[in-house]
């Protein structure tokens, strides 16, 4: 096989729809290492039609990987309408580390029954920064041990319904102050060095995939991690010897300096082996073109020598195995009809734990709700949803002629604040937010939570008063 055919077997792009398009059909017969599924995707009044999908793409070429951006709470595509029924990681974060790995399980059993065998979590970043726009109840805490402990279960509770398992993102997102989708964070030495130990327990646990993140340490160099050769050096130093895939390339913090494709060609020369392309959801975006970006940029630099054959060579090998031994793993699909659900036993323990750390009085609001804020961080590209499921919830339950006003927390308008201001006089605001409000957020609150991560599912229980 000539180098330069090696290409799409490097390459983790997403599409646009549920069906096959023909550029994509063409690139998995040219030998494309997989794609990863976004709530586009999925038709959520067709449970099946996912796994019938992930079938069509297994049928234009056999052990491709068909990666889900799936992590339970606030992260998920395949119930981005409803929102999740699966706890968020922060409320796992609450509870002893087995639950987590039971979470695990069901997490990789419902993503096995769609027809797709990696799930990109969980996420490793120790979450010490009040002020993370992005990552909040994704992460299981701000404790370094108590999520790598919780990072390994899940690791192995994914694993165990026969899906890997790719930890996120390496060297740590988690004390930063930067959205990478919008821009380039920084973290020190000491904090990667702190933010270490989930990663080293994934690594522990049987991870054989882990994803890098869009930020510079300035201690390893100028380059973000993803494109930096040092960096991804002391990945492999840490006993690393699996795939190493890149956040999306589109990404801000990448494109906006190089590019998507020349993001791409500097991952790959700096030792990164899979290029993930992202989410072609955003308006404007071009699937085809995107994925031609970049393809066309990796062949350039191959032609050019700005990229070495035997790199690629090296890449392309290690993408190959890994799908060999996703491939060879076929466990049989879990047996619940409607699909697996966490127990019922550690569901009550959840929220049991979650209700515990709420602020005073809280839950009694809650169930009298007035005027409500849902002042979650929509903007945040990785947490958004494709609905609102929180705020519609919240809407139902409200005595009749109370208010419902959806603030974006670090860009509300003058109206949004003045909304806030007003239904806070009223005396029965209710605020439920991810992550905490701005130094300049001047508005009464009654928080659910210092970085409340329900999904509506499980709001719902806690206002129900059931378990």
């Amino acid at each position: 096989m000539r180098d330069i055919d090696l290409i799409p077997g490097v390459l983790l792009p997403g599409f646009a729809g549920r069906a096959v398009p023909e550029w994509l059909r063409a690139e998995l017969h040219h030998g494309l290492a997989g794609v990863c599924l976004f709530a586009g995707n999925i038709d959520p009044d067709d449970p099946a039609g996912t796994a019938r999908l992930a079938e069509r793409l297994r049928g234009e070429r056999a052990g491709v990987l068909i990666a889900a951006d799936e992590e339970g709470g606030a992260v998920t595509r395949l119930e981005s309408v409803t929102g999740s029924t699966l706890p968020s990681p922060a409320q796992l974060g609450l509870v002893p580390a087995d639950v987590a790995e039971r979470a695990g399980s069901v997490l990789g059993a419902r993503v096995r029954r769609a027809g797709m065998n990696v799930v990109l979590a969980p996420v490793a970043d120790v979450n010490d920064n009040p002020a993370n726009p992005v990552i909040g109840p994704r992460s299981f805490g701000a404790d370094p041990h108590q999520v790598a402990a919780r990072v390994a279960a899940q690791v192995a509770g994914i694993q165990t319904a026969g899906v890997a398992a790719c930890p996120k993102h390496w060297p740590g997102h988690g004390d930063t102050d930067v959205d990478s989708h919008r821009g380039l964070p920084t973290v020190s030495e000491a904090t990667a060095s702190r933010h270490a130990p989930p990663f080293v327990a994934a690594i522990e646990a049987g991870a054989r995939v882990i994803m890098t993140a869009h930020l510079v340490v300035p201690e390893w160099g100028d380059l973000p991690v993803t494109v930096n050769p040092a960096a991804i050096a002391r990945l492999r130093a840490l006993g690393f010897n699996g795939v190493v895939v890149t956040d999306a390339v589109e990404m801000a913090a990448i494109a906006a300096a190089y590019g998507a494709g020349g993001g791409a060609v500097r991952a790959l020369a700096a030792g990164a082996d899979l290029i993930c392309i992202g989410n072609p959801e955003h308006a404007g975006v071009d699937d085809e073109a995107q994925y031609r970006e970049v393809a066309d940029a990796v062949a350039r630099a191959l032609a050019d020598g700005s990229l070495e054959a035997a790199r690629l060579r090296e890449a392309h090998d290690r993408v190959s195995r890994f799908a060999a031994h996703v491939a060879s793993d076929r466990r049989p699909d879990a047996a619940e009809p409607g699909g697996p659900t966490l127990a019922a036993s550690d569901a009550g323990l959840i929220d049991a734990a979650w209700r515990a750390r709420a602020e005073s009085g809280a839950v009694a609001a809650l169930r009298d709700l007035g005027d409500v804020v849902d002042a979650r961080d929509h903007a945040t590209q990785a947490v958004a949803s494709r609905a609102v499921p929180v705020v519609d919830l919240l809407r139902g339950l409200c005595r009749p002629g109370s208010a419902v006003t959806a603030v974006v927390t670090d860009r509300a308008t003058p109206a949004q604040r003045a909304a806030v201001a007003a239904a806070a006089a009223r005396g029965q605001t209710i605020v439920v937010h991810v992550g905490a409000l701005p130094a300049a957020w001047d508005a009464p609150t009654v928080a659910v939570g210092a970085d409340s991560a329900f999904s509506a599912a499980m709001l719902r229980r806690w206002i129900e008063g059931g378990e």
